[in-house]
């Protein structure tokens, strides 16, 4: 009975050290910091990249904040197993290499959090090195962009044959294409796609296959990587 309610106590069993706490978070966040570098550099997410890349930084550092605290009390892991439960994420992620990063970070904290540096750092190293040899090869001739696209005056009676010629030059000159805002009123249309383009060569084909549609069309190529959404 007595080992039962040790085992329930909040106190923890191990003695804590200020040193090695110091030193975990510091290696934690560095390897962080390396990792939110890669996924600037060489991600493929349509998304805001360096926006995101600061997330995952924050989750990691919370991650070990987390199991630092819980990793020697039975109490308090079952306490956060009940926290979490009630909790519910409202903002889906897009893609898969965004939730891919997102586990990584958290593999991190984890990691250190438990005290396990020595796993933690080489199996980091591993995954850095096999996203970099998977993906610079496909990266190093892409670019991402933000394509805005204004029509005025334009014909209503034929809006969905313009809409559908637009989106279809848009698509047949993109390695991918995410239409991200569309906004019509009375006499003008408004896109907004990101679309990843294999070079800027694509830039002047959609923009020419566009310009034939309508001489007086707006359009407007803007770097994602350095716009917030």
């Amino acid at each position: 009975m007595n080992d039962l309610f040790n085992q329930l106590s909040f106190e923890s069993g191990e003695s804590f050290s200020v040193l090695n706490y110091c030193i975990n978070i510091i290696l934690c966040s560095a390897l962080l910091f390396i990792l939110s570098l890669i996924f600037v550099k060489y991600g493929r997410s349509l998304s805001n990249r360096n926006q995101l890349s600061k997330v995952l930084i924050v989750v990691g550092v919370t991650t070990f904040i987390i199991i630092s605290i819980v990793k020697s009390s039975l109490a308090l892991s079952l306490g956060l197993v009940g926290a979490l439960s009630i909790i519910r994420f409202r903002t889906a992620i897009k893609e898969p290499e965004e939730l891919g990063y997102f586990f990584i970070a958290i593999s991190i904290g984890l990691g250190f959090g438990a005290n396990q540096l020595l796993p933690t750092v080489i199996g980091a190293l591993v995954l850095f090195v096999i996203i970099y040899l998977s993906s610079f090869k496909k990266t190093k001739n892409t670019t991402s962009q933000n394509l805005l696209i204004n029509l005025k005056n334009a014909d209503m009676s034929s809006r969905v044959e313009i809409q559908s010629k637009i989106t279809d030059i848009i698509t047949n000159n993109s390695s991918r294409t995410e239409l991200i805002r569309l906004n019509i009123d009375t006499h003008s249309l408004d896109f907004n796609f990101l679309v990843v383009l294999k070079n800027y060569e694509y830039v002047n084909t959609i923009t020419n296959d566009l310009t034939r549609l309508d001489e007086n069309m707006s359009i407007t190529f803007i770097d994602s990587q350095n716009m917030t959404i």
